[in-house]
């Protein structure tokens, strides 16, 4: 049977306050554009513009399209080189594809794209749950991030960890669209609201992170990912799965181009945590590797995920 949970009372939308400093009014102008643009079009459409704008972007500011390369070069150095540069283009395209159908989805609301999401493994987050413990549901930042977090969170009611925009328009946006979805939205550097979000036990919690990007030296270890022997990984993971006696799952997303659709897929993660914390990050690195290998094209490799070395220095990019 599946774990019983109690409605969940989801957080106030407007936590912050609206930023009006007339230093924002420049985004509030091009979030209206947006709205004007957006309004009327399917997000088939906003995809196709996206992957559009994505070619311009690569003649007109390289910069970011050379860290996707470079990510590719690191992790793919046996691929025919031709293709490494095809599958760098495709993944700019679904890069800013992501952006805007995540745009569309703030300006039309979840339902507007329900229809064509899909649930895949759902026996395995019932599994975990029947065991009546919090779930420690672990995810990898996909290009598809906004679209299928919006899947999940209507399927069950998830906390996520939230990164914080320097933006302070986007991060107000991104916030308020969030809180409708999600059970609670927690801040990254919020150290108390995680240890009192993984510790409840008033209901059965069920807590997203991405633990997939580079944090820096004092925070990981370095194990195996993909292509690259020693990469920069959260050790965190495992000592709050231990820690807070919570059930991993791991979380997979993914965007179908043929009979469009955006696929959430619960995976179950054998033999962790072990209480090695290298162990650990070398599993999760292993199944994350798994997941990027079946949608290479749809990974967040614009993030520099191996700029921290062994040796206390950094990779250049």
């Amino acid at each position: 049977m599946p774990g019983v949970r109690p409605p969940v009372v989801k957080q106030s939308l407007d936590v912050d306050p609206i930023p009006l400093h007339p230093s924002t009014w420049g985004w509030w102008l091009f979030i209206g554009v947006v709205w004007v643009l957006f309004k009327p079009i399917s997000i088939g459409t906003s995809r196709k513009w996206g992957k559009s704008l994505a070619h311009v972007i690569k003649r007109i500011s390289p910069k970011r399209f050379n860290v996707i390369r470079r990510n590719l070069e690191l992790v793919f150095p046996d691929m025919d080189i031709d293709a490494r540069e095809s599958l760098a283009q495709r993944n700019l395209e679904e890069t800013i594809a992501g952006y805007f159908e995540a745009a569309y989805i703030m300006l039309h609301g979840y339902d507007s794209v329900s229809s064509n999401c899909e649930i895949r493994g759902r026996e395995t987050l019932d599994s975990a749950l029947a065991e009546g413990k919090n779930v420690l549901l672990i995810g990898a930042h996909f290009t598809c991030l906004e679209s299928c977090g919006c899947a999940l969170g209507t399927d069950a009611p998830v906390d996520i960890v939230h990164r914080r925009q320097n933006a302070v328009v986007g991060n107000y946006l991104i916030l308020r669209h969030r809180r409708k979805i999600f059970a609670s939205v927690i801040d990254r550097d919020d150290r108390k609201g995680l240890s009192q979000a993984f510790a409840d036990k008033t209901r059965q919690r069920i807590v997203w992170t991405g633990p997939d990007q580079d944090m820096g030296h004092q925070r990981s270890v370095f194990v195996p990912f993909l292509g690259v022997e020693k990469t920069a990984t959260l050790k965190v993971t495992s000592r709050i799965a231990t820690r807070y006696d919570m059930t991993p799952v791991f979380v997979e997303f993914s965007y179908q181009e043929a009979d469009p659709k955006w696929i959430v897929h619960y995976r179950s993660i054998d033999n962790f945590p072990t209480g090695d914390q290298v162990a650990d990050a070398a599993t999760l690195n292993r199944i994350i590797g798994e997941s990027v290998q079946r949608k290479p094209e749809q990974y967040y490799w614009i993030h520099r995920r191996f700029k921290s070395l062994e040796d206390g220095t950094t990779r250049k990019y």
